[in-house]
């Protein structure tokens, strides 16, 4: 993720804050909790209302929430501008001013400061307890027994992308090599938040392919962070220390290694002296601090926080709190999870689809070419599983089509890099929107075209 689940304040909005006292500093607060307020009811009602379209029209509700962010952010009226230095709509501004009785000056430093912060912050804990409770609900042994079969996905679904995407953009598009390694790579990237809820809603997670995408995904994840680690150190330094990398993967494999040894060994004997205690919401209180504990565990190692809340899930999963804890878990899941798919479309800007721009017709060529490659790189690897079982190798190639949240990191650090340049940045970009919009309905329809319906496995049937 671009945010961390556990980063701060700025100091100067800590400084506003602390000075929040006085008639100016009751004025401040009051203009703050009014835009607090707003922003909320903007996000849930936007999110419920295309959601409920999405659903009706029979796609997955998060489609409807991405859509829900354009529409209120940075490409549509500017109600969420969650980006530095954007400037939310003015009548917004106004509204808040006319509450609050406080200044148009101060109200526009509220948006782009706590705001701003708060709404990344509530979309970083959201996709942390969205794969928390994927983890949970995750069959581990169901898991390790796709493990080869998720293993082939994963490599395939790295290296296709990554070898065609880098080989296409130096030869038909002659771009020099940083920028077509960071495109490239941007290519192997899996949203394993935007595919597990996909499948969650579709109620297919613990079906075979499920259980192979969701552990493709998470390896994808390893993976993927060894390919930024490479495309940044070559971006920085001109080279890239092989040391740096291999680090990277050890680190990975030890860690997801780890989880699933202690779910055996520590995950029981926790529960056990959770239910002990005579709170009786011990349980939940232990198992998100045991949460964020794992979390900042896997970032101070190297890794992505979103793979530690999905190794404390694992942890903890199979044991005789799991159902509660998956049911506490849901409304955790409805309200944050939320914020974090509207606030993907908030951020994405579509002004990159004028076609009067040069740079943007160069961006879209660009751009259609790396996602035909996206898409059928990954739908090959689905056909690459290895596995003596009949399984829906189409099903699984377009559960990793998906680049989301993950794809836009690696735009984010190759333009912060100065790496990739506009038209680039524009094509990768288009690229994560469009894999992001095709793979809801065509991971349905795969999954639907099965002669025979799909067995979930007997630990539970979403």
């Amino acid at each position: 993720m671009n945010h961390s689940l556990f980063t701060s304040f700025p100091i100067h909005d800590l400084t506003l804050l602390a000075i929040a006292t006085g008639p100016e500093g009751e004025t401040y607060t009051k203009a703050l909790a009014v835009a607090i307020t707003l922003v909320t009811v903007i996000i849930f009602t936007s999110a419920q209302l295309f959601g409920e379209m999405g659903v009706r029209i029979g796609l997955p509700a998060v489609l409807g929430e991405l859509i829900a962010g354009f529409v209120i952010g940075v490409s549509g009226f500017n109600l969420l501008m969650l980006a530095d230095g954007g400037q939310v709509a003015p009548w917004l501004v106004s509204a808040v001013q006319s509450i609050s009785g406080s200044d148009p000056a101060t109200v526009q430093e509220i948006f782009s400061g706590p705001i701003r912060i708060l709404t990344n912050e509530y979309a970083s804990v959201g996709v942390g307890v969205l794969l928390f409770k994927i983890g949970l609900e995750a069959d581990l042994k169901e898991l390790i027994k796709v493990g080869p079969q998720a293993a082939t996905v994963a490599v395939a679904g790295v290296v296709l992308p990554l070898a065609i995407g880098f080989f296409g953009l130096t030869t038909l598009f002659n771009l020099a090599t940083v920028p077509a390694i960071f495109a490239a790579a941007a290519l192997t990237a899996t949203s394993i938040g935007i595919t597990s809820r996909i499948m969650q809603d579709m109620g297919v997670l613990n079906t075979q392919e499920g259980k192979i995408i969701l552990g493709a995904a998470v390896l994808d994840d390893i993976l993927g962070i060894a390919v930024l680690a490479v495309a940044l150190g070559i971006a920085e330094h001109g080279t890239v220390e092989v040391s740096s990398v291999l680090s990277i993967i050890v680190s990975a494999t030890i860690f997801v290694l780890s989880a699933i040894a202690l779910n055996k060994y520590f995950g029981p004997r926790y529960i056990n002296f959770l239910s002990s205690l005579k709170n009786p919401y011990s349980v939940l209180i232990g198992a998100i601090l045991f949460l964020s504990i794992v979390a900042l565990i896997a970032r101070a190692i190297g890794l992505e926080e979103i793979l530690g809340c999905f190794a404390a899930g694992i942890i903890l999963g199979n044991t005789k709190a799991t159902k509660a804890l998956e049911q506490a878990c849901d409304p955790l899941v409805a309200l944050f999870a939320t914020v974090f798919f509207v606030t993907i479309g908030a951020k994405t800007d579509l002004s990159v689809l004028n076609f009067a721009n040069p740079e943007s017709r160069v961006g879209l060529v660009i751009a259609l070419f790396l996602t035909v490659v996206a898409i059928l790189t990954k739908l090959a690897a689905g056909y690459v599983v290895f596995t003596k079982v009949s399984v829906n190798r189409l099903a699984i190639g377009n559960g990793m089509v998906p680049r989301g949240e993950v794809g836009l990191v690696f735009a984010g650090l190759g333009a912060a890099t100065g790496a990739v340049t506009g038209a680039v940045n524009v094509a990768i970009v288009l690229m994560v929107i469009a894999t992001t919009f095709v793979a809801p309905p065509m991971l349905r329809w795969a999954f639907a075209r099965n002669q025979k319906p799909l067995q979930p496995t007997e630990k539970n049937s979403m």
